[in-house]
C-alpha cells in the first residue's frame, strides 16, 4: 500500500470540502502513502472560481432562502440539464484534466462534486486511468454527486448512501466510512458523567468563513453566569472585532478568535458546541463525543444534517436568540448526558483512515481496472 500515489482534489467553496482532504493527507502521512492535496479551482480559468466561490458563500451568507431554493431545485436528475452541464463543465475543467492526467497517480479521490464531472467523463472515455473516488461531506448527497466514471464512494451513516443510489449509483459502489477529520480528534477524551453540573465550556463555531448568526447567539448568554464562551470566528477578521463588541455589550464571558487551526483542542476543552451544521463541524463534535446546539442553518445540505444530528439524538436545533436559555434548560434537565453519549456513538473519528483504504482498495479491485 505505501508505493501508492494518492491525488486529493477540493474546492474551496466551504471550509469542510478543504478540511477532509487534509485530514486524507494527514491520514496518509500516517500510513507511509504519499497524498499529495490539490485545491481543482487552480487549473480552471480565474474567473470560474472566484464566480463559484462567491456565489457560493455569498447566497449562503446574505440569501439563504435562494441558496435552498436552488439547491432544491438542482436536486434531481434532468437529463439534457445534466447533459448540458456536464459539457460545460469539461470545457471549464480541460486544463484540470490534463493537469491530473499528467500526475499519473494511482487512485485520485475528490471532495467536492465538481471535480467528478469532469473526471468521470474522462474515465469514462478511458482518459483517465486512475480509479476515480468521491468523499461526500455532508450527511445526504446532492444529485449532483452522482457522476458516471466513479469508481466509489465514501459516505458517513445516514442519508448519503441512499440518496446516491436514488440518483443512479450501484450499492457496492459505496462504502461507508465516515467523513473524514483529522486523526487529533481521536485523542479527544469523551466527558465524564455529570460534567454538565457546573460551569460550562461552550465553543460556539461559524465554519470555515466565519459564516452565521454569532452576535445574536452571543447575546442570548446574558446573565448567565454558569456559561464561558470561546468564539471561534474562522476566516473573517472583521468578525472578531464585531463579535468581541457583542460580547461585551452582553457582559457575556467569551474568548473570542478568528481562525483556529488546533479545533481538537478546543473540543477537548468544550462541554457544548453552538453553531451551524456542517458536514465536518458536526463529524469533528461526534467523533469528541459534544452534544451541539444548532443555529444559523442554512437551506440545503445543512438543513439535512441538521435532521439527521437531530433524530439521532445528538443535536437540538434552536433559535440563535433562544440559545443560552435553551442550553440553560438542557442542563437542568439532565439531557445533555444523553446527547453526549448518542454524539459518541454516533461519530467516526477513524473515517480518514477507512477512506483512505476503501479508496486504495479500487486500485487492486479488477472491477476498477482501466
Amino acid at each position: 500500500m505505501s508505493s501508492k500515489r494518492v491525488l486529493v482534489l477540493h474546492c474551496p467553496a466551504g471550509g469542510g470540502h478543504r478540511a477532509a482532504a487534509h485530514a486524507l493527507r494527514e491520514a496518509g502521512v500516517g500510513a507511509g502513502i504519499d497524498v499529495e492535496v490539490i485545491d481543482a479551482f487552480e487549473h480552471v480559468p480565474r474567473w470560474f472560481g472566484r464566480g463559484y466561490v462567491g456565489t457560493h458563500l455569498g447566497s449562503t451568507r446574505h440569501l439563504p432562502w435562494a441558496y435552498g431554493y436552488g439547491y432544491r431545485r438542482l436536486n434531481r436528475r434532468h437529463p439534457v440539464g445534466d447533459s448540458m452541464r456536464r459539457a460545460f463543465d469539461r470545457r471549464i475543467g480541460a486544463g484540470l484534466l490534463r493537469f491530473v492526467a499528467e500526475q499519473r497517480a494511482d487512485v485520485v479521490i475528490s471532495t467536492h462534486f465538481f471535480p467528478l464531472s469532469v473526471l468521470g467523463q474522462a474515465r469514462l472515455a478511458g482518459k483517465l486511468p486512475a480509479p476515480l473516488v468521491g468523499i461526500v461531506t455532508d450527511y445526504a448527497a446532492h444529485a449532483f454527486w452522482a457522476e458516471p466514471g466513479v469508481d466509489m464512494y465514501c459516505t458517513a451513516a445516514g442519508g448519503a448512501a441512499h440518496d446516491l443510489m436514488r440518483y443512479g449509483v450501484a450499492s457496492n459502489e459505496i462504502a461507508t466510512t465516515g467523513i473524514p477529520i483529522r486523526t487529533a480528534f481521536e485523542q479527544v477524551p469523551p466527558l465524564r458523567p455529570r460534567s454538565f453540573d457546573g460551569e460550562l465550556n461552550v465553543l460556539v463555531t461559524s465554519g470555515g468563513f466565519g459564516v452565521g448568526p454569532m452576535a445574536r447567539t452571543i447575546a442570548s448568554f446574558a446573565g448567565l453566569d454558569w456559561a464561558h464562551l470561546t468564539v471561534v470566528c474562522g476566516d473573517a477578521p472583521q468578525r472578531v472585532a464585531q463579535v468581541r463588541a457583542a460580547a461585551a455589550q452582553a457582559r457575556v464571558r467569551a474568548d473570542v478568535v478568528g481562525f483556529e487551526r488546533d479545533m481538537p483542542r478546543r473540543l477537548a476543552e468544550a462541554h457544548v458546541v453552538v453553531g451551524k451544521p456542517g458536514g465536518l463541524t458536526s463529524s469533528e463534535a461526534m467523533a469528541c463525543g459534544r452534544p451541539m446546539l444548532l443555529v444559523g442553518t442554512c437551506p440545503g445540505q445543512e438543513q439535512h444534517n441538521e435532521d439527521w444530528l437531530c433524530l439521532n439524538g445528538a443535536a437540538q436545533a434552536v433559535a440563535a436568540e433562544q440559545t443560552g436559555r435553551q442550553l440553560d434548560w438542557l442542563r437542568r434537565t439532565d439531557k445533555l448526558d444523553a446527547m453526549a453519549a448518542a454524539a459518541r456513538r454516533l461519530g467516526a473519528p477513524t473515517a480518514a483512515r477507512r477512506a483512505l483504504s476503501a479508496s486504495l482498495d479500487c486500485v487492486a479491485s479488477p472491477a476498477h481496472a482501466a
